[in-house]
């Protein structure tokens, strides 16, 4: 019986990198052949095909990278044969990798992300591990139809609610208002729940300049100030509590909304949404009800990755908002 074709994509990370002794840096040499090689029983479970997309780290990620990964995967999971594809990619910024695949590619084949916590060189590398479980997960029919995930450690999450919890521990990634989608070992795999409230837009670019913004105690209004005077398209801001903002972010707020500049509003929160309790000047109620966006439950980071993909889709501001309140937003029974 013929065996599920899978391929590995590999654009570099920790999980591709070695130690130098010589001058004490990790460097990225290691290519696609070079990590699947690591893993000799991987092919039990599945027809391995290679390909180098790119070598960086994720922090040098830019979003035209990002992009042009989209379209590859697009042409791969097209072809009649391809079963899955896994991607192993930087933990730095692979939750937002994953959430843009998710939003874009609209199919039922698994897609499926992983990186390391430990360098290649080292005697415990988590990575060719994690690249076997992903294989295993893509090339499992029962991964079918699931969106895009991200395999980590034995534990499988979702795009959406996918979040890097820790800078050093080998479980490094949780799901942010939730358990894993599943698990996955060398037994088998199981899951548990099937993601909700996935969304698709069908483009092939982002409109990159969507700020982040993070509220801190005191903090003026500076960070806003200047994003309207940039004319950027966008600006996530994360609050404080309930999503609220002292008063020069509120005005500094209403002040970029009446200069059309697209404002979601969430808060810094690892769980939950802002909620509308409140009701002065610089609440999230405040900010919602003279135009702003809610975030719902997307992080930040997914909020601003949601944005992006929309704003190549539509610049009008009810059908974001109504996009961002099916993609996130609580909502009350019938």
């Amino acid at each position: 019986m013929a065996k599920p074709i899978v391929y590995v994509i590999a654009t570099g990370g920790t999980i591709a990198s070695n130690y130098v002794p010589k001058n004490g840096i990790l460097v990225d040499p290691a290519t696609a052949d070079d990590l699947v090689a690591k893993i000799p029983e991987i092919y039990d479970f599945a027809e391995i095909r290679c390909l180098q997309h790119s070598n960086i780290t994720s922090d040098l990620m830019d979003i035209n990278t990002v992009v042009e990964l989209g379209k590859l995967v697009r042409k791969l999971v097209s072809q009649n044969d391809t079963t899955g594809v896994v991607i192993t990619h930087g933990t730095a910024t692979m939750e937002e990798t994953a959430y843009f695949l998710d939003l874009t590619l609209d199919q039922p084949k698994p897609i499926v992300l992983t990186g390391a916590m430990r360098n290649l060189s080292e005697p415990d590398a988590d990575g060719p591990r994690n690249i076997l479980y992903s294989v295993m997960t893509a090339a499992h029919p029962h991964s079918q139809s699931r969106g895009v995930l991200l395999c980590f450690n034995g534990e499988i999450h979702a795009a959406r609610n996918a979040i890097k919890m820790n800078a050093n521990l080998v479980n490094a990634y949780a799901s942010r208002d939730g358990g894993p989608l599943g698990a996955i070992s060398k037994e088998g795999l199981i899951y548990f729940s099937q993601p909700e409230r996935r969304f698709h837009i069908d483009i092939d670019y982002m409109k990159e300049n969507v700020q982040l913004i993070i509220l801190a105690q005191g903090a003026n209004d500076l960070l806003v100030r200047a994003c309207i005077s940039e004319g950027v398209d966008g600006i996530v801001i994360e609050g404080i509590g309930a999503g609220n903002v002292n008063i020069p972010y509120f005005n500094a707020v209403c002040d970029a909304l009446e200069a059309n500049i697209p404002v979601v509003v969430g808060h810094r929160m690892l769980g939950g949404s802002a909620y509308f309790a409140k009701g002065h000047d610089g609440s999230f109620r405040s900010m919602i009800e003279r135009g702003a966006i809610p975030a719902g439950h997307l992080s930040g980071i997914k909020a601003r990755v949601l944005l992006m993909v929309v704003l190549a889709h539509t610049q009008d501001r009810e059908a974001i908002r109504e996009i961002f309140t099916k993609v996130s937003s609580p909502s009350l029974p019938n």
